[in-house]
């Protein structure tokens, strides 16, 4: 007998998707199938039009609840992974009363994502990095005598927009939410092995809109990096040469590769110009290769950065996943800038034979952690925040303002850390009105 499906929404920047599954009593992944429609309601993983983006959930869920004759969907999962996502260090130290509790590491760890929280940022995760009692690193201070308990934290943030947005977005559906999981540790759930988190290994995963870098050491989420640049970027440059997007699209598919030294025997390939009437447009291999390195020497050089100034060892390399990482040669591009030993991840492990081939291909990495992760939960029978679909408080009585409690560095790097976003969301509301008062007129 099957288990009600966990249902998953993925947020892409191409397409938005219903995704249903349920864990087998053998433990294997069943992925029962997919709905999905083009999108261009999210932008680098922030949900930039939510009436847009609710009414395709609610169309794909109703889609996916007939073509797998389920009951109606109450809840589903979904996973963050946005731009000007990121990590910081912070510390939290806290007196103790007779041993250390469950009671009182819960506490710091609330007080942690409150001292961090404020009205620009928010706090999607708190993960202990180091416990010290008595100013004594130990290993667990549960059950420990002292008189002071100090945890460093690395606390995983982005912009409001992120989570405020995706909220308003779901809140329209009247949909409730299991679990809203961070995507880098869905994505490391599927292709990492506990081994290789404690030694040292990166996670590179190419999206549609963004790159997302997750180091992981010591067993846990040590770094974490989102750039707003993505294999679209690669896609509309080579647009630019004067042909359509899908025939770009395929081109950089079928014919790119990552290097130009990869070339062996470049070939002119003919393709139908954009423009009707006008002579097809001849593209060399090589110039292909040539613009697709230099757009991810844009994308991957941050990363590579950072990479480079870890102090930690990475034991077992990088691995690459999202639906970009297929591109022909990005291995050997990666290896060649870090000297690091470089792999595709591989969640397939975790399917079981009769889920389509389909959900094989790494752009389906994230969701299948996130079901995963949710089925993790739900067996536990942990209470879950499940969000209810109520009118929306005012900002006020949701974000504590503590801002005023933050370490003076950490305040000073967060007042500029999202002007970005804020910039860019007020010139497309901008841009809507202008368009409403030109169709009104």
């Amino acid at each position: 007998m099957k288990k009600d499906p966990i249902v998953y929404v993925d947020f892409g920047g191409t397409r938005i998707s219903a995704i249903a599954g349920y864990v087998q009593e053998d433990n294997f992944l069943n992925i029962m199938g997919e709905q999905e429609k083009p999108s261009d309601d999210v932008k680098s993983g922030i949900v930039d039009k939510m009436t847009g983006a609710a009414y395709k959930i609610n169309e794909l869920l109703r889609f996916l609840q007939n073509a797998l004759n389920l009951s109606p969907i109450q809840t589903v999962s979904t996973s963050v992974n946005a731009r000007s996502m990121k990590h910081y260090t912070y510390t939290i130290e806290t007196q103790i009363i007779n041993v250390v509790s469950n009671t009182l590491l819960t506490a710091t760890d609330n007080q942690c994502k409150e001292e961090v929280t404020s009205d620009k940022v928010h706090v999607f995760r708190c993960i202990p990095l180091a416990y010290y009692v008595d100013d004594v690193r130990v290993s667990d201070p549960l059950g420990k005598r002292g008189s002071k308990l100090r945890i460093d934290y690395n606390v995983i943030i982005g912009n409001n927009l992120v989570q405020e947005n995706l909220e308003r977005c779901i809140e329209r559906t009247g949909i409730g939410v299991d679990r809203i999981h961070l995507g880098m540790d869905a994505i490391a759930t599927v292709l990492l092995e506990e081994e290789e988190k404690e030694n040292g290994c990166a996670i590179i995963s190419f999206g549609a809109n963004t790159t997302s870098l997750g180091v992981y050491s010591k067993g846990v989420l040590q770094e974490l990096r989102v750039i707003p640049l993505g294999g679209e970027d690669i896609t509309s440059d080579i647009q630019e040469l004067g042909i359509s997007r899908n025939n770009a699209e395929l081109l950089k598919c079928k014919k790119g590769l990552a290097l130009e030294r990869l070339v062996e025997n470049p070939v002119n390939i003919q393709i139908p110009n954009e423009t009707p009437n006008l002579k097809p447009i001849k593209i060399s291999t090589q110039f292909l290769a040539t613009i697709i390195e230099a757009r991810l020497e844009e994308i991957l050089n941050p990363i590579f950065d950072q990479i480079d100034n870890i102090r930690y060892p990475l034991n077992s390399g990088i691995v690459i996943t999202g639906g970009a990482a297929k591109l022909d040669g990005l291995i050997e591009f990666i290896q060649e800038h870090t000297g690091f030993q470089v792999r595709m991840g591989n969640h397939t492990d975790w399917l079981s034979d009769d889920t389509d081939p389909k959900f094989y291909d790494p752009k389906y990495s994230e969701a299948i952690g996130s079901i995963l992760l949710t089925n993790d939960f739900l067996s536990k029978d942990i209470t879950l925040e499940v969000v209810a679909i109520e009118p929306k408080l005012p900002r006020d009585n949701i974000f504590k303002k503590a801002a005023k409690k933050l370490k003076g560095h950490f305040e000073d790097s967060v007042q500029s850390l999202f002007q970005y976003d804020e910039e860019e969301m007020q010139n497309n509301n901008s841009q809507k009105e202008e368009n409403e008062q030109e169709s009104s007129s």
